[in-house]
């Protein structure tokens, strides 16, 4: 079983009043390897979220004190927390409550009884793509709050990236030897400007651009690998389903029309 005090897993909020269905969705999230904080009404959640980072909210609706409505609506009108994707896990089941719900803002909708496995892959779901829109904003130059500085230097680590995205070998001492600082240095700069590592800035880079390759149906998988740098094809599917949910061959146009 995954721990769930890993300083670096991210963090979930389930809020639920009935505890024993409480403790059976946080086990299940825990066993992810995500950690779990538990709220068993709206204020606790809400207490928890002041307090808190927190990547995800799972929320009862019907719930004493503070109800889940009164929670999403506390999360979504507040700047802090509104990016927060927020699940709602709920018996009311009528298009009216649902349209409620999503009016509000609310990400995603399940209704009870559910399924264990299906509240997991939402969860993910909703964390890795929030995640990617970080990343994606990063990549494409995007604008963002950086001065001046951390800008140019960014679109020059990146442009040096772009351009050796081909080479399967390269490594961080490349970076030392065509920037005027030391490798820590720069690996340092990048986790201040991006909130990631040089290392998982360049992996990004080269599934974006494989994602891009695959999708306009570019070239065959086998050739999309050398040109996004990846030298192993079960690293590179491996790497692509984590981030994108998906695996390359389902993606391929080539692909789906096959399968039509």
């Amino acid at each position: 079983m995954a721990s769930n005090t890993s300083f670096l897993a991210d963090k979930i909020i389930v809020c639920e009043d009935d505890p024993i269905l409480r403790t059976n969705i946080s086990s299940a999230l825990e066993i992810e390897g995500y950690h779990v904080y538990q709220a068993a009404n709206g204020l606790e959640a809400k207490q928890l979220l002041m307090a808190k980072r927190v990547a995800l909210i799972v929320s009862d609706w019907a719930m004493p004190v503070l109800d889940g409505l009164e929670l999403l609506n506390f999360a979504k009108s507040d700047a802090r927390f509104s990016h927060i994707p927020f699940i709602f896990l709920t018996a009311k089941t009528t298009i009216e409550d649902k349209l409620t719900a999503l009016g509000l803002m609310a990400d995603d909708y399940i209704t009870k009884p559910f399924s264990l496995q299906e509240l997991v892959f939402k969860c993910r779901n909703g964390i890795e793509n929030r995640k990617q829109i970080i990343t994606a904003n990063l990549i494409n130059d995007v604008e963002s709050t950086f001065d001046s500085r951390d800008q140019k230097f960014l679109a020059q680590i990146k442009g040096f990236i772009q351009k050796n995205i081909t080479n399967d070998e390269l490594a961080l001492a490349d970076f030392a030897s065509e920037f005027p600082m030391s490798i820590s240095s720069i690996q340092k700069n990048i986790k201040r400007i991006c909130g990631q590592s040089l290392f998982k800035l360049i992996i990004d880079m080269r599934l974006q651009k494989a994602k891009n390759m695959i999708e306009s149906d570019a070239a065959p998988i086998s050739e999309v690998l050398v040109h996004c740098g990846f030298s192993n094809h079960n690293h590179f599917t491996k790497k692509f389903k984590d981030t994108y949910g998906i695996l390359p061959s389902k993606l391929s146009k080539s692909n789906k029309a096959g399968e039509n």
